[in-house]
């Protein structure tokens, strides 16, 4: 039965975060992930506590991301910004204690925006480095980095676009515990075949997100054939946590009948059951 993971940072916006993980749970998944608790910690909760709040719900923990700056402002991750990659260093040890102690052995580095015209190849550079110094810390505690390209039309900034630049970014920094991260939206919203992609890059995928095209939404919504891409993925060796990280259409409310139909399934902890989508084929 295939694994699923709910986005804690993306699915249930209208509860703060701390409330996320209930929820969750309440919705039948033992198993999550997120972004760094940017919110949380802003709002004066600490790491002690998001840990207990965790621990409570009786959950797993897929991925963590290390802290990637202002979100909701643009921001894209801090590894290759010449300004704030000192923050990005400093936030990896941190980054690492906590997926330890949530059990957690995948750890995703955004690369971050573009800063101006003709500063990509010195940041490229930055972000090897970067991920070099991630990579051999998050090694030493038995875990791996993860290296997601994301599509220019949603991040025009962005740093990184597409599995053949990400490929090509894992090549040069030379650590075996470094991925890709996988994410179909973002796949597909960049032009790419998903397929044609898994095919080339299925044995360095660490990590797959779904959400479904167009809209960013329930898989089940759009156009994208996710059957056919899970299984290519298990084809080419990904046995691991598939993440749920889409823009819900009811943000009150979000359906997760995706799960079922995709495979896997959820034990709603509330009574409810939920919703159910059809799956494009």
């Amino acid at each position: 039965m295939r694994q699923f993971a709910a986005n804690i940072s993306i699915l249930f916006p209208t509860l703060p975060y701390m409330d996320r993980f209930r929820a969750a749970a309440d919705a039948g998944f033992r198993t999550v992930e997120t972004w760094w608790p940017d919110d949380a910690l802003a709002a004066g909760f600490t790491i002690d506590a998001i840990v207990r709040e965790f621990e409570t719900q009786g959950l797993e923990l897929a991925l963590l991301n290390f802290a990637a700056g202002d979100m909701k402002g643009g921001d894209r991750g801090l590894a290759a910004d010449p300004e704030r990659v000192e923050a990005f260093r400093a936030n990896v040890p941190v980054a690492i204690e906590l997926a330890r102690r949530l059990g957690c052995h995948k750890l995703n580095a955004l690369a971050g925006n573009v800063r101006g015209d003709g500063e990509r190849p010195g940041q490229l550079r930055l972000l090897a480095d970067s991920l070099a110094f991630a990579a051999d810390a998050a090694g030493k505690a038995g875990m791996s980095i993860m290296v997601e390209p994301l599509n220019a039309h949603d991040t025009p900034r962005y740093l990184l676009t597409g599995t053949a630049a990400a490929a090509e970014l894992i090549d040069r920094v030379g650590r075996p515990n470094i991925l890709i991260q996988f994410d179909v939206y973002h796949v597909v919203m960049a032009g790419e075949d998903p397929l044609e992609a898994i095919r080339r890059v299925g044995s360095r995928i660490g990590h797959v997100q779904l959400a479904d095209v167009p809209g960013r939404h329930e898989p089940g919504t759009g156009n994208v054939p996710f059957p056919a891409i899970l299984d290519a993925l298990e084809a080419a060796g990904y046995h691991d946590t598939y993440g749920l990280e889409f823009a819900p259409l009811d943000p009150a409310a979000p359906q997760f009948g995706c799960v079922e139909r995709l495979g896997g399934a959820l034990r709603p902890r509330s009574g409810r059951m939920p919703g159910h989508l059809p799956l494009s084929s």
